[in-house]
């Protein structure tokens, strides 16, 4: 039985991942959550919300401030975020 396309990119996908160290998949995550914010910072402005996130939150005087931290967290040549703690220590 012959693979499909489909089969053949799945296995060669899978064959990446696992050949990525762990330092290359972390870098491609942060690389993959910053392109996430991008499209998310777009979307607020896009539909108008902008001063709903120039509004407080409990942890922030603007919830724009959350947004700028998963930018700067993702940045691996900005050591800011490495001083900062977590919000919700467990």
């Amino acid at each position: 039985m012959p693979e499909t396309l489909r089969s053949v990119l799945t296995k060669q996908i899978e064959t990446m991942k696992i050949k990525m160290t762990e330092v290359e998949q972390l870098k491609h995550r942060l690389a993959m959550v910053e392109d996430d914010l991008k499209v998310i910072r777009a979307f607020i402005y896009a539909q108008g919300l902008n001063e709903t996130f120039q509004k407080p939150t409990p942890m922030a005087d603007e919830c724009w401030t959350h947004l700028n931290n998963i930018e700067i967290a993702c940045d691996l040549t900005d050591s800011e975020c490495l001083d900062w703690e977590l919000f919700n220590k467990k």
